[in-house]
């Protein structure tokens, strides 16, 4: 078997229809036990405060000064590069390929002689007042290919395939091929715990593990110590997984995969904790269908994935930020990054690690930073090397105005919340239909109706299904289910009563087709609630499909019966009951008929639902096209019963606005304007915005409260405002990349 092709087939984010379609006898043996669970520590251990608001610069140790050769390395001059970018946190790397200190267990930099990195940069760090913590690789390649054959002492630490040869390298972005770990076996598994043991015996505050549940960056090791672990876990011969139509097989591996991970994290976490240190992770590769959900309730903050596209950015960040509120946990993002090409691209095409030292910053830097702090995450710079050497005129002036702001503004932004009038829930169990050969498009379909909203400029948060709970949806308007495939059954008791209860809910294409494990729920799982009746699978894709109103419906903004608007190729066949009413159909203009019902409304209990047959969102992401947008407003008003909005903005499309609530209970209205030259789908590319002027603003003002003031953070000025009709309006005099509105109320 090519385990190469598994690990990429067998992937949400990849062909799911790849694989085969497990039997429901062999489903339901394997649902027997769920996924392992992550959950926060409870040991007394009480991270740092500044944990929370640090103002992060990350040291990269797989380029110069100190890879491929640890040169003209000087701890006093990197930290005095943290100061002067305006941070007061160091993330600094001691274990890439190598190790920067002198570890007993991981291999050495050939260039080291003695020295301690980490107590250099240490000492420095304790002198100029920055906080320090240690990256650390986890379960991804270190050694050079061929390395192992003359250190016979770390041959337990190579990945080998059924021959019990090694298996798998990586190109090492330029420098050299990378073989593939075995971070599976016994050894290499006790090798990394003592890594940790080594980092928290330094003085340092904690340590950062890269590539937690990033399975990709090895795969199934077929040495002893993984044949008889896997074999006492699941009680199969890991030879199965040779077999490509075993996905029994593979479903177990993947569980043990996950306790592996779970079982590492908690194990590290221990030592940390118990030795004063707190512990960070990426946490990019956990919203995976085959990954450890709960990934992140374990460590006490984690690195939330970042994307070039703003919307996009605001989509994962709201929803990182969401996984790290109710823990009081720090959610950081890349700022700029280094990230620009994918694994196994020509190294001269699209480079990576010489992107790290000669990458300079412009106005993508502003927008990238101001946007995670919208989120409610924080930033942190990835290019310090660069820095290091100076590299760029005079190229470090966003990110030290995005951080001189984040000073300037703690009290706002630290522990602010948003104020939504709609809240996206993508869901876990919607990116487990690859397990019986079907994929999802929930994540982008979720990013399309976040983008619809930015442009009508309706106020919205992102929460994943793992932490909607009762409590949470007391406090919401309406939610959005945007082709949120699987429903487990306690999600569909809880969602069902909170409608009952007077909550709106808006479901898009197959949302709740199928159950937590992927299984088919013929009706859906929220059948009852939304007066829809599923019948299947997608139709077949015809172009030329509109959506034609069959009545006058609030729901439907100014659209009226005779009409006819954009509507997506692809519908589900669903047929309304209970109070169910069809409003919309989809209709065919090439072949003159009518596909199916489009959108059926329904009044459940106290609450309201709609429910669309298709996917506007996802079609909007490409088309742009206005009808689309106005008609998801319009769903969303009237299923806001026409509540006012948070914010209006009269600007250009492309301003998009995220409010949020203080801790102090004051308002922080964030503008991002991402209006300009912004095409970042090839890499990272620079980007130029471009200036506006005269914005009018108006706010809602909560009731009961007066507004005592109002002032542009970023330009540092007060505005003059008025009051009407319950909203405070505002002239915002200039607006470039984006402006931070607080309004202090009383």
């Amino acid at each position: 078997m090519d385990r190469r092709l598994f690990l990429k087939t067998s992937a949400a984010i990849a062909a799911a229809s790849a694989l085969p379609t497990l039997s429901s006898a062999a489903m339901a043996s394997v649902a027997e036990r769920s996924l392992p669970e992550g959950h926060p520590a409870n040991d007394g251990y009480q991270p740092p405060t500044w944990l929370r608001y640090s103002r992060t610069i990350y040291f990269d140790g797989i380029t110069p000064p100190v890879y491929p050769r640890l040169m003209d390395f000087d701890a006093e001059r990197l930290v005095k590069v943290v100061l002067q970018l305006g941070g007061d946190t160091l993330r600094f790397q001691p274990i890439g390929n190598w190790a920067l200190y002198p570890s007993k267990v991981f291999p050495l930099s050939p260039d080291l002689h003695g020295r301690d990195l980490i107590d250099e940069v240490s000492h420095q760090c304790r002198k100029l007042g920055v906080h320090l913590y240690c990256y650390s690789k986890f379960m991804n390649p270190t050694m050079e290919v061929g390395w192992a054959d003359s250190h016979p002492e770390y041959s337990d630490w190579v990945l080998r395939g059924p021959d019990g040869k090694p298996f798998g390298t990586f190109n090492n972005y330029g420098w050299n091929q990378i073989q593939s770990p075995c971070s599976t076996s016994s050894a290499y598994r006790q090798g990394m715990r003592q890594v940790v043991r080594e980092l928290a015996a330094h003085d340092i505050d904690g340590v950062y593990f890269d590539a937690p549940s990033a399975f990709e960056y090895t795969g199934i090791c077929y040495c002893p110590s993984c044949r008889t672990s896997f074999q006492a876990y699941s009680g199969m011969d890991l030879d199965r997984l040779q077999h490509k139509e075993d996905l029994e097989a593979k479903l177990e591996w993947f569980r043990w995969w996950n306790q592996v991970t779970l079982d590492e994290l908690e194990a590290c976490r221990k030592i940390l904790h118990e030795s004063g240190k707190f512990l960070m992770c990426h946490n990019g590769a956990a919203w995976r269908g085959e990954s450890l959900c709960g990934q992140y309730r374990i460590p006490d903050g984690f690195m939330v994935e970042h994307s070039p596209q703003i919307y996009i950015r605001l989509m994962t960040g709201l929803m990182g930020a969401s996984m790290a509120r109710p823990y009081q946990k720090a959610a950081q993002m890349y700022l700029g990054s280094y990230c620009v090409s994918n694994f196994e691209q020509p190294p001269h095409c699209k480079p990576w690690a010489v992107h790290d030292t000669n990458m300079e910053d412009g106005d993508e830097i502003l927008m990238e930073g101001f946007t995670d702090l919208a989120c409610g995450n924080l930033p942190i710079y990835a290019s310090l090397n660069r820095g290091y050497y100076g590299i760029g005129s005079g190229s470090d002036h966003p990110v030290r105005e995005v951080y001189d702001l984040m000073r300037r503004a703690e009290a706002l932004v630290k522990d602010s919340v948003p104020v939504p009038y709609v809240s996206v829930v993508p869901t876990w169990e919607a990116l487990q239909a690859w397990r019986t050969n079907r994929q999802t498009w929930n994540v982008e379909m979720s990013q399309g109706f976040t983008l619809a909203m930015l442009d009508e400029r309706l106020s919205l948060d992102v929460c994943p299904s793992t932490e909607v709970i009762e409590n949470w949806l007391q406090n919401q308007k309406v939610v959005a289910l945007c082709g949120a495939s699987g429903i487990s059954a306690e999600q569909a008791r809880i969602l069902t009563g909170w409608v009952r209860d007077g909550g709106s809910l808006l479901a898009t294409y197959d949302t709740g087709l199928y159950d937590e494990q992927g299984r088919q729920k013929l009706g859906g799982m929220l059948q009852e609630v939304l007066g829809v009746e599923m019948k299947g699978e997608a139709l077949g894709s015809l172009p030329e499909c509109y959506y034609r109103p069959m009545e006058s419906h609030p729901a439907l903004g100014s659209y009226k019966v005779g009409e006819r608007l954009m509507g997506d190729t692809q519908l589900i066949p669903v047929a309304a009951c209970g109070s169910g009413r069809v409003v919309a159909d989809c209709w065919n203009l090439g072949l003159d008929e009518v596909r199916g019902p489009a959108i059926i409304v329904n009044n459940f209990g106290k609450g309201r639902t709609i429910y669309v047959a298709g996917s506007l969102e996802a079609h909007y992401v490409s088309s742009r096209v206005v009808s689309l947008r106005r008609l998801l407003s319009s769903m969303v008003r009237y299923l806001a019963h026409d509540a006012p909005p948070p914010f209006t903005i009269d600007a250009p499309l492309g301003v998009y606005g995220v409010l949020r609530q203080t801790a102090a209970g004051d308002l922080a209205l964030w503008l991002l304007s991402n209006v300009g030259f912004k095409d970042a789908s090839i890499g990272r590319m620079r980007q130029t915005f471009v200036q506006l002027s005269n914005l009018r603003v108006r706010v809602l003002v909560p009731h009961g409260r007066v507004v005592r003031g109002a002032r542009l953070i970023r330009s540092g000025q007060s505005v003059p405002f008025t009051l009407n009709d319950g909203y405070v309006s505002m002239e915002i005099p200039a607006l470039h990349a984006a402006e931070l509105v607080h309004l202090e109320l009383g």
